[in-house]
């Protein structure tokens, strides 16, 4: 048993350094995320639906008309639901707008001025607001729930949605709101 765990430990160990050096170089199986940046995925003609526990949040801002910096100013937590439970604990749960995304390295602007974007995007120049797509459950007024990295960031102008799952490392096109 003891010989057969050491083996394990091995191939597994040279399996990771294998993972870790052909992630390092850009080479990754298909599907594999790689050290290599991927801006966007999904075109007009592939759209690429976000996770389905991204729906609720969607939902909800649409629901609400997709507020963005020009008309919300910056308010940042929006209220979602308040209820009581079964045990008659009060309940808040919020959802926070994120504020204006910036595209600071021009992931998104490339890509909507792009063939692969839908022609109503190509030349796009305009802003972008970004939403989280986490509804948090508080237990007090005054809590304050930290982020997580799913993202909607919609482009004010168009319309066009993108979804994000790290951060802004790789965006994902789901079509128009």
């Amino acid at each position: 048993m003891k010989t057969f765990l050491n083996k394990t430990r091995g191939v597994l160990a040279t399996g990771l350094a294998i993972s870790a050096l052909a992630l390092g170089m850009g080479v990754a199986a298909p599907g594999v995320a790689s050290a290599q940046p991927a801006p966007v995925g999904g075109n007009a003609h592939n759209v690429q639906m976000p996770p389905t526990n991204m729906d609720r949040a969607i939902d909800f801002w649409a629901q609400m008309g997709w507020p963005n910096w020009r008309n919300i100013g910056n308010q940042e937590w929006f209220e979602a639901n308040r209820y009581d439970d079964t045990a008659g604990r009060l309940h808040y749960e919020v959802v926070f707008t994120g504020g204006r995304f910036y595209d600071r390295d021009q992931g998104l602007t490339n890509f909507m001025n792009s063939p692969a974007a839908p022609s109503s995007s190509r030349g796009y120049t305009g802003t972008y607001q970004e939403y989280n797509t986490t509804i948090y459950d508080r237990q007090r007024p005054d809590d304050v729930p930290r982020r997580d990295a799913a993202r909607i960031v919609r482009a004010i102008g168009t319309g066009d949605l993108f979804w994000t799952n790290d951060h802004y490392s790789t965006f994902h096109y789901a079509g128009r709101s």
